[in-house]
């Protein structure tokens, strides 16, 4: 593409300028096409189909005219070097930079949450160790007339124990075994809610990658046309309007780039931070949007989430602990028995007195009704956050599922019809052109077209691939929350 750029300089005489504006038109359609494969990629074979027929080439069988040659000369290099036809599989592609496997490979080891949550399995467990011990004995000495009238005195020693009624340290042992489940479960979904947020960060950091690159190309474009029409005013044959509106596009084009960048900078920065190593210099990363899984059934994909639903599984869980420490605060009511067995010994006397005692509490003030109205409470509000939980899902899962076929239909329409309409719009406005029936704006403007509707097509691909992440996640994702 350089060697032709370099082929005539500017400015010569009339009969090399208009040959130079015909070169640089040429070059303005290879830049498009050029930009558009970022990578080689396989594609599949229907798509190759309707690739093919929808960009047929430029006959080259046209009529002589005056320097039509260099014309036909140009067009065998274009077409034997890299004018090739662009592929979805290669736009939505990136070769380089950090694979998600080697990112979630230093996640789980930088990334806090999950050993937070290792530790509150460590801190339920011992909890739960804790409540299935049984009550120490108490061991008490007594002594009494020590030294009166120089006298030994008595001496005694007593063993006490609470004895423990209706199952309480089972049912104790019962209620915090919920507990630990449920730090094993959050522990297993803060595993589902990383791996997601790393995914997501991963796509979107291609997505970043991607449209920035597509920026720079708008932008080097912009810039061409500035240049040229710049050359042609030198020459008579541009208007100091065409230059303005020329550099006009090409402040947006800069603008619009440099806001991409910071794009691709915050998701790098974002991606870092669910990495765990916010320090870690920016490098690129690889993987495909690329999605040809079809839109889903709504009924196959709700049934599953009622099925399977890490949130749903975990209030259910601590509803069935409510139930139990209901049961546990009943169990309140009967009294525990502390038992006592004491030895008195007089030694002047040389007598032993053995002692043995039981105490029972009576439940006539404390019934510990309290206590058990409440547990009932939380049993019934637990239930109800299950039906919560069961409509927050229902909720998030519609806009989700909704975001997704829709991406799934833009997708279609576009690789089918609208990229390929655009760029065979672009290529006969360059046609046009080459026979002067069109001018620099017209071209210039089938290329914003063509740009921006691979930009909607990137981001479509986004939109499909983030969907399908958060419902095959459960919807789980925020691991720094």
């Amino acid at each position: 593409m350089d060697k032709t750029k370099s082929a005539k300089p500017y400015g010569i005489d009339c009969r090399f300028s208009r040959i130079l504006r015909i070169k640089i038109s040429l070059i303005l359609i290879l830049a498009v096409f050029g930009t558009v494969s970022v990578t080689a990629q396989s594609v599949p074979a229907s798509l190759e189909t309707v690739q093919t027929a929808q960009f047929p080439s430029i006959p080259r069988q046209v009529s002589r005219a005056p320097g039509q040659k260099y014309i036909e000369e140009i067009w065998h290099e274009l077409e034997t070097a890299t004018f090739a036809t662009p592929t979805f599989e290669e736009l939505g592609t990136l070769h380089e930079g950090y694979s998600l496997e080697e990112l979630w490979e230093i996640a789980q080891t930088s990334n806090p949450s999950l050993r937070q949550k290792a530790n509150f399995i460590t801190a339920a467990s011992g909890k739960h160790f804790q409540e299935g011990l049984y009550p120490n004995p108490i061991v008490t000495y007594s002594g009494d007339s020590l030294g009166v009238r120089g006298e030994i005195g008595k001496h005694g020693l007593s063993i006490s124990q609470e004895i423990v009624t209706a199952k309480k340290k089972k049912l104790n042992r019962a209620v915090t075994s919920y507990s630990v489940e449920a730090a094993r479960k959050e522990y297993a979904m803060e595993c589902v809610k990383l791996w997601n947020d790393l995914r997501i960060a991963h796509n979107e950091m291609l997505h970043a990658i991607l449209i920035h690159k597509v920026d720079e190309f708008a932008q080097n474009l912009s810039r061409d046309l500035l240049q040229v029409a710049l050359a042609l005013q030198k020459e008579g044959k541009s208007q100091q309007l065409d230059v303005l509106q020329f550099r006009t596009m090409l402040c947006n084009a800069d603008l619009i780039c440099k806001q991409a960048e910071n794009n691709r900078l915050a998701a790098w920065r974002r991606l870092v931070s669910i990495l765990g190593t916010p320090d870690l210099p920016y490098q690129p990363v690889r993987g495909s949007l690329i999605d040809r899984s079809p839109p889903r059934n709504w009924e196959t994909t709700w049934a599953q989430f009622l099925q399977t639903s890490p949130q749903l599984v975990l209030v259910r869980l601590k509803t069935a602990q409510a139930r139990m420490y209901l049961e546990r605060e009943k169990a309140e009511q009967t009294s525990n028995i502390f038992a006592t067995f004491s030895l008195a010994r007089d030694i002047p006397a040389e007598t032993t007195v053995p002692f043995v005692g039981i105490s029972v509490p009576l439940k006539i003030y404390d019934n510990n009704r309290g206590n058990i109205i409440k547990a009932r409470a939380e049993v019934a509000a637990s239930q109800r956050e299950v039906e919560r939980m069961t409509l927050s899902l229902h909720r998030q899962l519609a806009t989700i599922f909704s975001d997704h076929n829709n991406a799934c239909e833009l997708i279609h329409v576009y690789e089918t019809s609208i990229i390929p309409d655009s760029f065979e719009v672009l290529r006969q406005t360059g046609e046009k052109y080459f026979k002067e029936e069109s001018i620099y704006l017209e071209l210039y403007t089938q290329r914003r077209v063509a740009v921006n509707n691979l930009v909607r097509y990137i981001n479509a691909l986004k939109t499909k691939s983030i969907t399908a992440i958060l419902m095959d996640g459960m919807l789980l994702e925020g691991s720094l929350n």
